[in-house]
Parts: C-alpha cells; structure tokens; sequence
C-alpha cells in the first residue's frame, strides 16, 4: 500500500471513482489474491520436494553430493535475512501510514505529505512484499518459485500503478512527488535520509505495525522454526504461537509520542 496520509487517513479519495471496475476489485482482493498464488506455491511444493536453493547447490556441485544439515542451514540463511529485511521495510511503512489506510479497500488520503520511507521510495510497502517473494521463492521449488515470482511480483506493479492513478486523479502534489521519488529503490541524496525515515517511525510506532503485519511476523516466526528443525507441525505451531504475540504487541511495544523522539 502506497498512499500517503494526511491529518484523517480513513478519509476516502474525493471524486468519481475508477472507471476500470475489474482494477478496482482486484485491488480490493489484493490480500485473497497474494494468499492465492502463495496457496497454489504451496501445492506445487509439496509435488515437487527440493527447494530451489537445493537445486542451486546440486547444480553448482554437479548433481552428486548429499545436501547436509549444515548445508541446509547456511543455505537458508540468506533468504531468511533478506525475509527479516524485507519485513522491516513493511513495518517502517506501516509504522508511517497506520493499519487503516495499509489495508484499506480503496486507497485513502487527505493531504500529501513525505514522510518516513516515502520520502526516499513511492512503494514501500510494495517493494517490502516483493522482498518477501524473492525470499519465499527461494525457499520454495522452481515450480512454486514460478509461481511465486511470475504471479506474485507482477500483481504487485499492478497495484502500484493502480494506486498512483487514484492519487494523480485526487491530488494535484502527487504528479510533482511521482517526478520527484522513485517507485521502489531510493535514489540517496535527494532527500531521502534513509536512515532517520527508516527507524523513526519505527521507534513511534513499531508496536501498532507489528499488530498490523502480524501475519507476516508469524510467517518469520514460523520459517526460523523450520530453519532450526524442518517439521511442518513444528512450523505451524510456532507460525501461531508468533502470530498471537504480534497480535499483542501494542501491549508490550507502547506508542512513543512525536516530542519523546
């Protein structure tokens, strides 16, 4: 999600609405449809049994050696670190928006304003979820990786280019931030401190983002149990078990307010 709120965040964009109504409803399907192509990976996984990274390694090594528990753990490091990135990334910008407009049916804004990481990014939390799909398709077979890749990271300049019709129709500041910011990586040294919009907002808010991708947080959860012992009942249980704690993380994880910063 890459509006950018203003003082009332829930406030639905003025004007007609999108004459595209299929746009429109994909966009508001957008969770179902990304479980879709996860849930179809999945599948495909379990069809097909090596991960792609195991292939990698038989590939490199010639098809002949025994892929090792070492192997397996050092091979699954990366993915998971650039998982763990890739889902700060989405609560730093989480952290920015709040919950309403991040999951909001339609995209929501009032006043354009550059904050956090969408001082240096337009897409934030995009360029978060397709981090966690390259993570995810190396985690998986070439054939749910296909899946993954091919279905999931294409949906995703869907959206964002969908996004930014909305917000070119409703706010006369966003065709000058558009030429301003670029869509997914920062281009450093053109406002973006990287670093203060990167954890500001995650030191004011981190308890509500948590809350707010706590499915994504159970997934971590869940992939760190699996990397320590691969089982899916152990991976289920500590998907639910991190779930639940994320849930609560406004409880443990108090809002700091803007003067304490």
């Amino acid at each position: 999600m890459t509006t950018i709120p203003g003082p009332n965040p829930r406030k639905d964009l003025p004007g007609p609405r999108s004459p595209f109504l299929f746009e429109t409803w994909a966009y508001r399907a957008r969770v179902p449809i990304l479980l879709g192509f996860f849930a179809v990976a999945m599948v495909e996984n379990s069809r097909h049994p090596f991960p792609l990274w195991a292939e990698i390694l038989r590939t490199v090594d010639g098809g002949t050696r025994e892929i090792s528990e070492g192997m397996r753990h050092m091979a699954l490091l990366a993915p998971l670190a650039l998982y763990g990135i890739a889902l700060l990334v989405r609560l730093s910008a989480t952290a920015t928006l709040g919950s309403g407009t991040v999951w909001g049916f339609t995209p929501r804004t009032a006043n354009l304003v550059e904050e956090g990481l969408f001082s240096c990014v337009r897409h934030p939390l995009y360029a978060g979820s397709g981090g966690m799909i390259l993570s995810l398709s190396l985690m998986s077979s070439a054939q749910g990786a296909a899946i993954l890749v091919g279905g999931g990271i294409p949906f995703l300049a869907f959206l964002a280019r969908h996004e930014e019709k909305e917000l070119l129709r409703a706010l006369p500041g966003y065709a000058d931030y558009r030429r301003r910011v670029p869509p997914f990586f920062p281009s450093f040294g053109r406002g973006c401190r990287f670093s203060a919009s990167f954890f500001i907002p995650l030191r004011r808010n981190l308890g509500r983002a948590i809350r707010s991708e706590a499915v994504n947080v159970g997934l971590l959860g869940g992939f760190l149990a699996f990397w320590a012992l691969p089982g899916i009942l152990l991976f289920w249980i500590a998907f639910l078990l991190a779930t639940s704690l994320a849930l609560t993380a406004p409880i443990w994880i108090p809002e700091q307010p803007k003067g304490s910063l």
